[in-house]
């Protein structure tokens, strides 16, 4: 067997991830792991699949391309072979979140995430709500991995001075810590 990632992007509909996983299952391949998120209307989906060595990924996504046409979905598709060894595999990282928040303006995701890059920092999840009206606020909520050779305390008073440069008030906390006060519980 050999593995491939399976991604999916276009307009979101009612029977979507139905529709997806079906072609998949119809094509012969076993699903291992699944993401799927929508923005605005539309829907990203990235399957990891087991497809039957003689098989090859083009021949996948044409076979994909083709039920979806019957299937009248308005998607893209990328099909494409899985990368072994992932980022981090053999690094020994702690899991951060990092949330901004303030006055929306231009670039702002661009140069929190040049801070991550320059640290060997992994960004796992990112998520950013902007506020509509006169005064446009942001909120963005990065979900990292730290390597542990990395200096926290740098990397923290960098990412509070970028975002104080962008006027992003940003709070770092091990991933931990930010569950423990955020859960909602009974009182």
């Amino acid at each position: 067997m050999q593995k491939c990632t399976v991604s999916f992007l276009g307009r979101d509909c009612p029977g979507v991830v139905s529709t997806v996983s079906g072609l998949l299952c119809a094509a012969g391949c076993n699903i291992t792991a699944a993401t799927q998120s929508l923005l605005l209307g539309e829907f990203a989906g990235i399957f990891l699949v087991e497809i039957e060595d003689q098989r090859t990924p083009e021949a996948l996504q044409q076979t994909l391309l083709d039920g979806l046409r019957g299937a009248n979905m308005d998607l893209s598709l990328i099909v494409r072979p899985t990368c072994e060894g992932a980022w981090g595999q053999n690094v020994h990282s702690e899991p951060f979140v990092v949330s901004a928040d303030g006055d929306d303006g231009n670039g702002q995701i661009a140069k929190m995430s040049k801070v991550f890059s320059r640290h060997g920092v992994n960004i796992e999840s990112l998520r950013a709500f902007l506020g509509e009206g006169s005064v446009r606020r942001a909120l963005f909520v990065f979900e990292v991995m730290v390597p542990e050779t990395v200096d926290i305390g740098r990397l923290r008073r960098e990412l509070v001075c970028e975002g104080q440069s962008l006027g992003l008030r940003v709070s770092v906390q091990h991933r931990d810590i930010f569950e423990a006060v955020n859960r909602i519980g009974s009182i």
